[in-house]
């Protein structure tokens, strides 16, 4: 398949191009061009170096999204309005998997005007920063996503819960479980493939679209997780 990755300059867009690079043809999506060439050629000389021959290519995002048949949105909450502004006009009849997740860092509170004694985050008492789900209007990042696709598009919250470092360490065997969100099973099996295609991936059906506010919100849980009881890069398996 073609897929394209906008964000595939990050981080988590890095784990994703070497994973599927090894059986899919790659597109890296940025808002310049260059940057996105320059990367793909490093993530080709990654997979090369292990043994693959791989088909990634970078370009802006339009182009990216308009090339593929999967367009991945994993870019940051406040890039997402104008971003799908953007490739709105050349996703029609495509698969977009949405991994957005509105978080915002040292900014949590438990309940707007309640008496609940808080600790400045300059305290001694706080031992390092954090984050917290800062839920949209509509639910969830994937739930607004929503609104800004055609409705021949499907949609499809994942992958919330890979750690990026590990993803993108081809070394490792990621035995994670991945919560797959959506109102189109068709869409849904495809990414369920997706999620087989990285070795020792589970794919977990967790039921709509509605349901995504809950497994984006793990994004920041497991961030703080790590953080605070000095771990790394910890993801979710059930058992």
């Amino acid at each position: 398949m073609k897929i394209a990755i906008l964000g595939g300059t990050g981080n988590i867009g890095k784990g994703f191009a070497l994973r599927w690079g090894q059986k899919h043809e790659i597109i890296i999506g940025s808002r310049e061009q260059e940057k996105a060439e320059a990367v793909a050629s490093e993530y080709n000389l990654i997979l090369e170096k292990y043994g693959y021959k791989p088909s990634i290519s970078g370009t802006d995002n339009k182009t990216a999204a308009e090339k593929a048949e999967i367009v991945v949105i994993a870019i940051r909450y406040n890039q997402l309005a104008p971003v799908m502004d953007l490739i709105r006009p050349v996703i029609e009849n495509k698969i977009v998997i949405s991994v957005v997740v509105p978080m915002e860092r040292n900014m949590c509170y438990i309940s707007p005007g309640s008496d609940y004694p808080r600790t400045p985050i300059e305290s001694k008492d706080f031992n390092t920063e954090y984050f917290c789900f800062s839920m949209p209007e509509l639910g969830s990042a994937a739930q607004e996503l929503f609104t800004m696709i055609p409705e021949s598009t499907e949609l499809v919250a994942a992958f919330h819960t890979v750690p990026a470092k590990k993803l993108a360490n081809l070394d490792m065997e990621l035995d994670y479980d991945i919560g797959v969100c959506g109102n189109s099973m068709h869409a849904k099996e495809i990414v369920f493939g997706l999620v087989k295609d990285i070795s020792s991936m589970r794919p977990l059906d967790i039921g709509p679209l509605e349901t995504a506010g809950m497994v984006e919100s793990l994004t920041p849980l497991l961030i703080n997780v790590a953080a605070r009881n000095e771990m790394k890069d910890v993801s979710l398996k059930f058992i």
